[in-house]
């Protein structure tokens, strides 16, 4: 008797997790710029925030949630992450910047189909990622950037159909990724509009009572 109510335990509580959490993939695009800020100390402030030409990237990754209410969870991504801008002078200077980057978000569900995200990210750049300098001559990325970006992504996402879902995400780096930042003069910092499809492993519960 006891190890039958034992194991009704045990299948109930892996009932429960199993629906508190999942598994999912997701593939899209980033609609990529930088934000370029001259002294952007605010004792003596410059011209107003600089934008170049958006350029379109992949994006491209996996995550964990785990709900621990009805209405509140936390996910946990691994995502390749294309960044970067076009140069509306020259094509040769586009930057096309490749991370592994690796979000953790707070998640709130505003209804039974919509949910809102926000949280940090931490993102490190791929060895293989090169640019072009000012004679033309193609250099390692990190020659110019950081090995790495932080920020913050927000945004929202729509179950569509079944287990499918849509997001959108803004990617607002805080970091100034820009090496030669001449005492703190100039400032880059990532930005991108992140379309994804996801798709959610985990078992739809029937509406039927």
């Amino acid at each position: 008797m006891r190890k039958i109510i034992l194991l009704l335990i045990v299948c109930s509580s892996s009932q429960i997790f199993a629906q508190k959490s999942f598994f999912g993939v997701d593939a899209g695009v980033n609609v990529a710029n930088h934000r370029y800020v001259t002294n952007p100390s605010a004792y003596s402030p410059g011209p107003g925030p600089v934008f170049f030409q958006n350029v379109v990237k992949p994006s491209i990754g996996i995550f964990y949630q785990f709900n621990f209410y009805e209405k509140v969870g936390i996910r946990v991504d691994a995502k390749y992450l294309g960044l970067g801008h076009k140069n509306r002078f020259d094509s040769r200077y586009d930057v096309n910047i490749n991370y592994v980057t690796f979000p953790f978000s707070l998640c709130y569900y505003a209804n039974k189909h919509l949910v809102l995200n926000a949280g940090p990210y931490l993102s490190f750049t791929i060895n293989n990622t090169n640019v072009k300098n000012q004679a033309s001559a193609t250099i390692p990325v990190t020659s110019v950037y950081h090995k790495n970006d932080f920020g913050f992504i927000m945004g929202a996402e729509h179950d569509v159909y079944k287990n499918f879902a849509l997001s959108v995400n803004y990617v607002i780096g805080t970091k100034n990724i820009w090496l030669d930042d001449q005492g703190g003069t100039i400032k880059y910092t990532n930005r991108a509009l992140q379309f994804t499809l996801i798709y959610k492993f985990k078992k739809i519960q029937s509406n039927n009572n």
